[in-house]
């Protein structure tokens, strides 16, 4: 029950303060002074009290339109940098699996003294120096180009 008392006395509160009064006034030393209270009582110049209500000024109605385009162009932008980033991150984990897959066949060409290739027949032809050499080039080839 004290909870609900607490919750309607701080609604009680944002409600006054949404309807609070603005005070302009000079002080002594002749500033401007802007203040949710009166002025004190030994001020010479004359207090004005400000009407400054919380609603929206004339012509809101445009003002809320331009807020609400300005928040689907915010949206549209922000959701097309989330699919570039999305993109980016895809392409990333593609160009890291592509570098893994290029260093074990590096490895796999660098370290096996008979290595077999299929000769597309359904056989398999064991590999000579010469195109050792070259799948060994084009491996590094792809290294360089995957694994930034």
């Amino acid at each position: 029950m004290k909870v609900f008392a607490w919750i309607g006395f701080i609604i009680l509160l944002n409600a006054s303060a949404a309807n609070a009064q603005i005070y302009k006034w000079v002080d002594e030393y002749g500033k401007t002074q802007y203040t949710d209270r009166p002025p004190p009582p030994d001020v010479t110049a004359e207090g004005k009290r400000l009407n400054i209500q919380s609603s929206p000024a004339a012509g809101g109605h445009n003002q809320s339109r331009n807020i609400s385009d300005e928040r689907e162009e915010f949206d549209k932008r922000r959701q097309e940098r989330r699919e570039e980033e999305a993109k980016q991150h895809a392409k990333s984990a593609e160009d890291k699996k592509k570098c893994i897959e290029a260093q074990t066949q590096l490895r796999m060409y660098t370290d096996s003294p008979r290595l077999t290739v299929p000769d597309g027949a359904g056989g398999i032809v064991y590999v000579d120096d010469d195109l050792r050499q070259r799948k060994i080039d084009d491996t590094n080839k792809a290294i360089t180009k995957y694994c930034r």
